[in-house]
């Protein structure tokens, strides 16, 4: 009798007494460690491991769901998931891990209704882009204007090797977008905590009205075995088991791994993940900016600047209120430098790293002193040093020669305090997303350098995509947790973003160069492609995610 009973869980078929999971219970409020629980196990239909964005914007998703919001559902994070509701911070203050939402994640955080939740004066539209090379200025300028309401077809080709779905722009993006042909910004950018406190928000509204949804914060996982469960004599034998250190333990039918890059949930599932880390730390930090000083249209609002040095990209994100994100890849050894420099000295820096020379800045970065001290006056030698360039410029119109770089960002004022912070770059993937009753998502799944700021995109395109899949197992019938009922989710993601972690490396080691010929070939193509309406108008399209994704119905 047992081994018909794990048959039919293994295949999809529900059994008289596996049907008391989709049974209503009583929606538990956000737990923690503080109340420590008797031992208990406790059958879940989905088990969430980890709450950042991407965990919870799954839970989320399947609570909005009309078939997934029967499950019973759990989410576990190991730190505190209130203080995310409870967060009120003040206009002059933005944290310093920003993220920059595609149309097409921002479709998605509507559609789930998280976007109702986030406040307006804290989301800033991108409607252009400014990229140039270090070495030679060669540049290309993105203006979301120009991008068009056809539907292109030939990087939709290039990165997943399927034809276009003919039907136009996906659906999930067009309820952003809506019939009109009006411009949508290339995309949104808005703190982490924001985006976090919006799902909080909308977790709370699902228990409210009575979805399944229990949260455990401020709980670690300390185990994840496959074995009987002891609260029922269910059909469990191959259902991973989740031991908390609260006491509890949770089966589940699907175990969700968004538990970032050093994953346990990847570990249990034994994937392997494949791929290295880069000789480079990036340096985040909130900016206050002069926007009358850039000589972009409009002074630089809503505009975002990046610059590829020898060392890595320099990028200077839109905020409201006068300020900017920082993102600056760069060496370890610098980046510890950067952060330990005094706030006046630092600035200087920054605004120097959008217009020096490589040779200059590394002059200037060797004038740190190990305590982190500069050796030199910075603002002095960066004021003559930038003088110079402006004079050269102007002598060099005055000959005919139009100035390669005419449009420059806005000045940096001063820095954030304690906002300065370091962290290694790495690109990863999984060698698959999903073993039986095991799926992986976001970061656990595949990790990406930030130059082009598509990791949280990347996320929550396989939020959407494993929800869509749920769903659909659901209304068939399937079991969710059966590898073959995940198959669908691991076909339309991998190739993706196996594509993107893969041009997005290349660009990094193309420009991480100051090597002549190098140089010499990237500096003509990044020109001609700027030159090239049509191409670039694909690029966009496909940087804001308004390809239509592979694998759909």
């Amino acid at each position: 009798m047992s081994s018909l009973l794990a048959r039919a869980a293994r295949t999809g078929i529900r059994s008289p007494l596996s049907s008391r999971l989709h049974q209503p219970m009583a929606a538990i409020r956000f737990q923690s460690t503080e109340a420590k629980a008797a031992a208990t196990t406790e059958e879940y239909d989905v088990v969430i491991v980890g709450g950042g964005i991407a965990g919870s914007a799954l839970a989320c998703a399947l609570a909005s769901n009309k078939a997934s919001s029967t499950l019973k559902i759990a989410l576990i994070e190991a730190f505190d998931l209130s203080n995310h509701i409870k967060w009120s911070p003040r206009p002059d203050q933005y944290s310093n891990r920003v993220s920059s939402l595609t149309p097409k994640s921002v479709a998605f955080l509507k559609k789930i209704g998280v976007w109702s939740e986030l406040d307006e004066s804290r989301v800033a539209a991108c409607e252009g882009m400014q990229v140039w090379d270090g070495v030679s200025g060669a540049r290309i300028t993105f203006d979301a204007a120009n991008v068009d309401g056809v539907q292109s077809s030939f990087l939709h080709q290039v990165f997943s090797g399927n034809v276009p779905n003919p039907s136009g722009v996906n659906n999930t993006t067009q309820e952003t977008l809506g019939n009109s042909k009006e411009a949508s910004p290339l995309a949104w950018m808005t703190e982490n905590l924001h985006v976090q406190y919006g799902l909080q928000k909308q977790l709370v509204g699902h228990q409210a009205r009575g979805v399944k949804l229990d949260v455990f914060e401020k709980t670690k996982v300390q185990g994840i075995t496959t074995e009987q469960g002891e609260a029922a004599q269910l059909p469990q034998g191959d259902w991973p088991s989740v031991r908390l250190d609260n006491g509890k333990t949770l089966v589940t039918r699907l175990l969700v791994g968004a538990d970032g890059v050093n994953s346990p949930v990847r570990s249990f599932a034994k994937i392997e993940s494949l791929g290295w880390d880069y000789s480079q730390f990036g340096l985040v930090a909130t900016l206050q900016i002069d926007p009358s000083t850039s000589t972009a249209p409009g002074q630089g609002k809503g505009i975002a600047w990046q610059r590829f040095l020898p060392t890595g990209p320099v990028a200077m994100l839109p905020l409201n209120n006068g300020y900017a994100s920082l993102v600056w890849s760069t060496t370890p050894q610098i980046a510890q430098d950067l952060k330990k420099l005094p706030a006046r000295d630092f600035c200087a820096l920054v605004n120097a790293a959008f217009s020096a020379s490589p040779a200059e800045l590394e002059y200037l970065y060797k004038s740190i002193g190990p305590d982190g001290q500069p050796l030199i006056d910075f603002q002095k030698e960066i004021e003559w040093r930038t003088s110079v360039h402006d004079q050269e410029a102007s002598q060099t119109m005055v000959r005919g020669n139009s100035f390669q770089g005419e449009a420059k960002p806005p000045r940096v004022v001063d820095v954030q305090e304690n906002t300065r912070a370091p962290f290694p770059l790495r690109m990863r993937n999984s060698s698959s997303y999903v073993e039986d009753r095991v799926v992986l998502v976001g970061d656990a799944a595949h990790t990406v350098h930030p130059l082009a700021g598509q990791g949280l995109n990347q996320g929550l395109a396989d939020v959407e995509c494993l929800a869509r899949v749920v769903e659909t197992s659901l209304l068939s019938g399937s079991d969710i947790g059966n590898i073959h009922s995940l198959t669908p989710y691991s076909s339309e993601r991998f190739l993706p973003n196996l594509a993107m972690l893969g041009t997005v490396d290349k660009l990094s080691k193309l420009y991480n160069t100051d090597f002549g010929p190098v140089v010499w070939a990237r500096s003509l193509g990044l020109t001609a492609v700027d030159k090239m309406g049509p191409i670039k108008n694909e690029i966009m399209r496909f940087a804001m995610g308004l390809e239509e994704s592979p694998n759909r119905p």
